[in-house]
This record gives structure tokens, sequence and C-alpha cells, in this order.
């Protein structure tokens, strides 16, 4: 249980071992405990289940499933626009 723990320290932990169990990945992600099983679940955040029971999650998948879907700034757009535009040219 994480219950003694402020939200700092628990990420300092999952950094230091490499992997949480659900709860300090609600924590980690800022999600409840309840929508980070359903991510597991779905398949939409990698876990494993080691016995068939206790979800885990690996430091690496979290950090990926936070930075996952990247938005690019208008500056970043309009160059790709103007490149294709005048590459089909």
């Amino acid at each position: 249980m994480v219950v003694n723990y402020t939200p700092k320290e628990v990420v300092e932990l999952i950094k230091i071992r490499g992997f949480a169990n659900t709860e300090e990945a609600s924590i980690y992600l800022g999600l409840s405990i309840h929508y980070v099983r359903r991510l597991a679940r779905e398949k939409t955040l990698s876990s494993f289940k080691p016995n068939g029971k206790c979800i885990y999650f690996k430091t690496e998948d979290l950090d990926n499933f936070l930075l996952g879907n990247k938005r690019i700034d208008n500056k970043k757009i309009s160059q790709k626009a103007a490149k294709y535009i005048f590459s089909n040219r």
C-alpha cells in the first residue's frame, strides 16, 4: 500500500524499482485505479500479470503511454505543409 507515501515518493520508488503495481501506476499517471485497470484490460497500456492476479507495469511503458500522442506546434505544421506543397510541384 502506498497510503503512507506522498505522490513524489511513490514516483521515486517506481523509478528505482523499474515497475509499479496498479495503485502506484495510477498515482504515476494521475489517473484513477479503475481507469488504469481498464487501460490494461483493453491492452491500451502494456501490463504484466505474473500469477494471473496482480497487474504490474514497467516504467518505460508508463512513460510511453504518457508521451504517446504527441501534438506538434503550428510552426512545425506550417513547415511540413510548405515542404509538402513545394515538393509536389
